[in-house]
């Protein structure tokens, strides 16, 4: 039998787009096998936005309300009046973790946002990691103060002898909503996140996306530990991994040559976000392909950059205008996404993005180009 991965990338609000693609796949999973996303699944990981996403799984909400969590909740995960005080270079630089989003302020802030989310469909109420039993999840955040990156899951296991279903750790009895808060921590946007370690220290951690953007490899080694009793091979697993969208901004040496080290605080999101999951994307899909499994991601660019079709040995020009071809295919209508990761305002557009791709968008699968439901429903029909 497959062992089923869910894989969830991380990128702020644009995790709306990862939540559009989400409800195909939920709607498709219904549809073939009558089951929900956290019965289907046999392992979800999610970095930074993406562990959201997963917290909703394992509370067993639909993805409809996880839509709503970035459209009506958004505006209090990240501050108009925060935002507004970011544009400014120089306040940025004289009142420094001041223009940073808070944890909480009255009943606003992201752990405000999630305490209030993240509640279980039979708990009533947030649950703690031990208290999740179906699916198992895995929630990457980066340790400041030890300087590793955590693992936060609800199935353990010791190197040498794999799964352990009675072993414990100091994070079992933490709520969901505080770890995802902990794994959505971005630098240069959120302050670090302390989570109770004993009874009087606490360990502060920080965006999980800092070490993996896009959590499919961390998630099949975890798989391949916690199951290894099992007799779990690598040729057992399938992989579906989702993102939040390609910021595909070209930058040429004359913009960066200037930037110093406030412009490249800015810009960090924008050039380190997108390697990581890249690089995860690719050895993700050798690995699986070399063992005869699964490997369907789901993800495009946010806009068109460039005049014309690549030639070998030439660069090409830049477009005056950048576009989605998505929404240009569908509507015939030359929209420029915004790329930005902390503005709500940002949602209708990348969930039109997101829809016009499902709608035409093609994917890489099983060695060539499929449309994006298709290639959807040939996933889940093959397990």
């Amino acid at each position: 039998m497959t062992f089923k991965i869910l894989s969830l990338d991380g990128g702020g609000i644009r995790g709306v787009l990862s939540a559009i693609l989400l409800k195909q796949v939920e709607d498709t999973i219904r549809e073939k096998k009558g089951q929900k996303l956290h019965e289907y699944f046999d392992l979800v990981a999610g970095t930074s936005t993406g562990s959201i996403l997963t917290g909703g799984i394992a509370c067993q909400m639909d993805a409809h309300d996880m839509i709503d969590i970035y459209k009506t909740d958004g505006t209090d995960i990240f501050l108009e009046s925060i935002r507004k005080q970011r544009k400014w270079r120089k306040l940025s630089q004289a009142f420094g973790s001041d223009v940073l989003y808070p944890h909480e302020e009255g009943e606003r802030g992201l752990a405000k946002v999630l305490q209030q989310k993240l509640v279980h469909k039979t708990l009533h109420r947030t649950p703690k990691m031990c208290e999740i039993v179906q699916p198992n999840i895995l929630i990457p955040a980066y340790d400041v103060y030890s300087r590793n990156t955590t693992w936060f899951c609800n199935n353990h296991a010791d190197p040498g002898k794999g799964l352990d279903s009675n072993a414990e750790t100091w994070y079992d009895n933490i709520e969901l909503w505080k770890i995802c808060t902990a794994s959505a921590s971005a630098p240069t946007f959120f302050p670090p996140y302390e989570l109770p370690y004993n009874a009087d220290q606490t360990l502060p951690h920080i965006d999980g996306g800092v070490s993996c953007n896009n959590p499919s490899l961390v998630a099949i080694a975890h798989a391949l530990l916690t199951h290894k009793k099992n007799g779990l091979q690598l040729s057992d697993i399938a992989v579906l991994s989702i993102g939040t969208g390609n910021t595909s901004r070209p930058y040429e040496y004359q913009d960066i040559k200037e930037w110093g080290a406030l412009g490249w605080i800015k810009n960090l999101p924008n050039i380190f976000m997108n390697p990581h999951a890249k690089n995860s994307e690719d050895i993700c899909s050798q690995i699986l392909e070399s063992a005869g499994e699964d490997h369907l991601r789901l993800n495009f660019d946010l806009n068109e950059q460039f005049k014309g079709e690549p030639e070998p040995g030439r660069l090409r020009q830049l477009l005056d205008k950048p576009y989605n071809k998505y929404i240009a295919e569908m509507k015939n209508q030359q929209k420029e996404v915004s790329e930005d990761i902390d503005n709500p305002e940002n949602c209708p557009i990348l969930i039109e993005a997101a829809e016009c791709y499902l709608d035409c968008g093609k994917t890489y699968y099983k060695e060539g180009w499929v449309p994006v439901r298709e290639a959807t429903q040939q996933f889940i029909e093959s397990h």
